[in-house]
């Protein structure tokens, strides 16, 4: 007889967990002065972010003056930075994508490619496309604060070890024996 096709265990369907979720900040650049159709440019940008599928997307709207594209990859929040902001070889305003996992610009994009709900997916194949050519993640860093933290609780241990030593020391009893000879 034959046998029963077998089926795979529940947790090994799926290795990846799922699509990889990507951390989007969009907002107007250092160059852009906040008029109301920068804005709605920054409006569309926003809801087509949010619209993506393919890869699902946590956005978050930057406040005006947040600073450049580099300056906000450092927080370290965000998988990709969006700006809209003026070069100095162009009439209009462009999206400037920053992919801050790889620290590097990605291509500039026109201010009409701010309502397509494509957009992300396609900055996230052109970050997959730097990596499979070698281009390397930036590495996760602990902050200051998590640093100072696990000093902190170093020296804590230290002192305390050095404190039970003393005690037990003390505790301890010795006799001496002094022999003189004649």
């Amino acid at each position: 007889m034959p046998a029963a096709p077998r089926v795979p265990a529940p947790t090994a369907a799926i290795k990846d967990g799922g699509p990889e979720l990507v951390t989007v900040a969009v907002g107007l650049g250092p160059s852009a002065p906040g008029s109301k159709a920068e804005t709605a440019v920054v409006d569309a940008l926003e809801r087509a972010a949010r619209a993506s599928q393919a890869p699902p997307t946590l956005v978050r709207r930057l406040r005006a003056g947040a600073g450049e594209g580099r300056a906000i990859c450092r927080e370290r929040r965000d998988d990709l930075v969006l700006l809209l902001e003026y070069m100095p070889d162009r009439p209009e305003p462009v999206l400037v994508p920053r992919d801050c996992r790889l620290d590097r610009e990605l291509a500039l994009r026109g201010k009409e490619a701010a309502g397509e709900p494509a957009l992300i997916g396609v900055l996230w194949e052109e970050h997959r496309a730097l990596v499979r050519g070698g281009a390397r993640e930036r590495k996760v860093r602990i902050s200051r604060k998590v640093k100072t933290g696990l000093i902190a609780g170093g020296a804590i241990v230290v002192v305390g070890l050095a404190i039970v030593l003393v005690v037990v020391n003390s505790l301890r009893r010795e006799t001496v024996v002094l022999t003189v000879g004649p």
